[in-house]
């Protein structure tokens, strides 16, 4: 379970690399080990077969011998026999067990045969040679009958050493490996290559998808396998469907807005003439409608930010919508004649909706028109996917103690400039949305540097 989890094992190519490596190793395994245990046996055939060959070649060159019954002469048909542990060896006993003859290959090395076998039976079995490498040998019972009519039992045996056969085997089983492991990587190269061909659709899929997710592109296009086909289509129905969500939630939050916005001005103009009259109970009733509006208010413009993911969104360029907002905020605050600056990259985008972006920057860039004295500076940057957005102004400030006060919606630094005291809230939750976060510190003049950093809006929220 921990290998799953591992992060280089989230590929479905390597798991398929794995899952093929797995099934080589274990095919070519067997393959090797049953090759092996083929050539041991022919191995072993070639042996007892030259064993056999020997010890009749022998048979055929044995002669009587007047003293000693039966004899084979010292020169043999095979010069190994005659070669000093050439590793072909032969000797000859008489029924007793006693040695008549032997090989010159032996220097003389007494063997002991053991039990003789019965005359006709062959026996095969590794021997252990004095001095010498083991070997394979072959013993074999032999009935004679001499010239004068007389029949004697001997036993003749011829041996083979295995350290050459063995060293075969050994040549033969590396070879084995280096061939199935050569193969092995051949093949798991070649079907790397072919999974990253195979694959190359879901990899432009997924870049496809990242593109949408980022606002590069609104929808994935291109020629896809029929696998493929159903997965896109449907990924494309899911973007248009968020795109046509939103734009329907913000629609209706408007309608919402807008019918409850108008009774309550129209409450608050029919209270505003009793309270005039000097009635307590009417006062207190404009004051519970003011505040009614101002929970609506801050509701509703929360409300829209929350439904916003970025799905589908293309990237939006702030410098213009700042632009906007100073050139629209220099007319209301004409009469305290602010001098802004704007400091905007080219190339700022903001990855998400237009929208939000303009209720964050308004807020925050309207505050610092309200609370400023003469000086308000707005600059936009990007870093990689983040936007940072600085206003500071040359106002009172926010102290320290007052950041989380004024944070909380209904609340304010300066309670005599009016104002509904739910700006930085709304700003704060819609930065959250983002991924963002908003500080407050104090600007080159004194007064409040607001900073506040965007990403994309995520898709879990």
């Amino acid at each position: 379970m921990q290998l799953l989890a591992a992060p280089w094992l989230e590929s479905l190519r390597a798991r398929v690399l794995l899952g093929v490596s797995a099934v080589l190793v274990i095919l070519f395994g067997a393959t090797i080990v049953a090759l092996d245990v083929t050539f041991q046996r022919s191995t072993d055939q070639a042996i007892e077969a030259l064993l056999d060959a020997q010890l009749l070649g022998l048979i055929a060159l044995a002669d009587e011998d007047p003293a000693l019954g039966l004899t084979l002469p010292d020169e043999t048909a095979d010069p190994r026999f005659n070669v000093a542990d050439s590793g072909l060896y032969a000797a000859l006993w008489d029924g007793a067990g006693q040695r008549l003859w032997q090989s010159l290959s032996l220097l003389g090395r007494d063997i002991d045969p053991g039990a003789l076998p019965a005359p006709g039976e062959r026996r095969y079995a590794d021997i252990e040679l004095p001095g010498l490498p083991p070997g394979r040998g072959l013993l074999m019972g032999v009935s004679w009958e001499f010239a004068d009519g007389r029949v004697a039992s001997f036993a003749l045996g011829t041996a083979v050493s295995k350290a050459p056969y063995e060293e075969r085997q050994r040549s033969f089983r590396h070879n084995l490996i280096g061939w199935f492991g050569g193969m092995t990587a051949a093949m798991l190269i070649v079907i790397a290559g072919l999974l990253r061909l195979v694959l190359r659709p879901v990899t432009e899929l997924e870049r496809q998808v990242r593109d949408v997710e980022v606002g590069r592109r609104n929808q994935l296009q291109g020629s896809f396998p029929t696998e493929l086909k159903g997965l896109a289509r449907n990924l494309n129905a899911l973007i248009e469907t968020e795109r046509r969500r939103q734009v329907r939630y913000r629609n209706t939050l408007d309608d919402l807005a807008h019918s409850l916005k108008t009774p309550l001005a129209v409450m608050r103009s029919l209270l505003g003439d009793s309270a005039r009259a000097g009635t307590a109970q009417d006062a207190e009733l404009v004051e519970a409608v003011d505040r009614m509006e101002e929970r609506v208010t801050y509701q509703l413009r929360r409300a829209r930010a929350s439904g916003t993911t970025g799905l589908g969104l293309e990237p939006v360029q702030v410098a213009p919508i700042l632009s906007d907002l100073l050139l629209s905020l220099d007319k209301v605050y004409r009469d305290k004649g602010i001098e802004a600056t704007l400091d905007s990259d080219s190339g700022a985008v903001f990855m998400g909706d237009t929208g939000d972006f303009t209720e964050v920057a308004g807020n925050i860039i309207e505050n610092a028109y309200k609370y400023g004295r003469r000086h308000v500076h707005v600059k936009a940057t990007n870093a990689g996917a983040t936007l940072r957005l600085v206003v500071a102004d040359d106002g009172p400030g926010i102290s320290p103690e007052q950041v989380e006060r004024v944070m909380e919606r209904g609340m304010r630094a300066d309670e005599s400039v009016p104002g509904e005291g739910i700006g930085l809230a709304v700003v704060r939750e819609i930065a959250a949305l983002y991924q963002g976060r908003l500080d407050v510190s104090e600007s080159r003049w004194g007064g409040a540097r607001i900073t506040l950093e965007l990403r994309r809006a995520s898709l879990e929220t």
